[in-house]
């Protein structure tokens, strides 16, 4: 839960700082990043880590009266038989069998545990700045940031494609790895994307500066002078 608290303050810090026009200096995605950051990611089709919200099956395969099917409450908690309240939250299947085999050594013999999810939590990417619906996508394997960008209604004119940004957390200490991306010669050509989504992320598009200049001509001089209202302004501003 922290961790989805502090994606989505992460990707509203981009958001403000990008709508004030102040530089970007997150560093472009390369080849040499992906690794770190498919490490971070929590694919359901992968290592997963359990997260609140997912349904669980535990089974003692010697002790089957000790099995049980329970959700990772919102504090990342279940209450285990013979264990009572656990935090589960950020383990792996293996870490939780071999927490229960550790705690109930001294109650059962030979405690021999498989974890299964039968459900996921709900699993969304974050998609906010200049495309037609802010909001929600379904997290599928597979999906892209273009995809993603897509589904959210497309870029808006006032798109800046070259500058999306990618934020993901986890990894190492709970660290957020923030990435941009130049979503040019995919939108154009079609060339392959190089990372996909993962749930949780956040893609935020910027405005570009053309955007922000006839934003504040609309809001300081045509809005305000009647000579100029209803008019089509527009500056010629050099995009960042």
């Amino acid at each position: 839960m922290r961790r989805l608290q502090l994606v989505l303050a992460i990707g509203l810090a981009i958001l403000v700082s990008a709508c004030n026009s102040a530089p970007i200096t997150i560093p472009p995605l390369s080849e040499a990043d992906i690794p770190e950051m498919n490490a971070a990611a929590n694919f359901p089709h992968e290592r997963y880590r359990l997260e609140p919200g997912d349904a669980i099956q535990i089974r003692y395969t010697h002790h089957p009266e000790m099995s049980q099917d329970d959700m990772v409450r919102p504090d990342g908690k279940i209450n285990a038989k013979l264990v009572g309240p656990i935090e589960v939250a950020g383990l792996t299947k293996n870490e939780l069998a071999k927490m229960l085999e550790r705690r109930t050594a001294d109650q059962l013999k030979d405690p021999e545990v498989v974890i299964s999810v039968t459900r996921f939590s709900d699993k969304l990417v974050y998609v906010a700045g200049e495309v037609a619906r802010p909001g929600t996508v379904p997290y599928r394997k597979g999906l892209t940031p273009l995809q993603a960008i897509t589904a959210s209604g497309g870029f808006r004119d006032t798109a800046h494609y070259e500058s999306v940004i990618l934020v993901r957390t986890g990894g190492a200490e709970d660290k957020f790895i923030a990435r941009k991306l130049d979503l040019v010669q995919t939108t154009n050509t079609g060339m392959q994307e190089p990372i996909a989504l993962a749930p949780h992320d956040v893609i935020f598009v910027p405005r570009t500066n053309i955007a922000d200049a006839n934003i504040w001509m609309r809001q300081h001089v045509t809005d305000m002078i009647p000579l100029f209202r209803g008019m089509a302004v527009s500056i010629p501003v050099t995009a960042f």
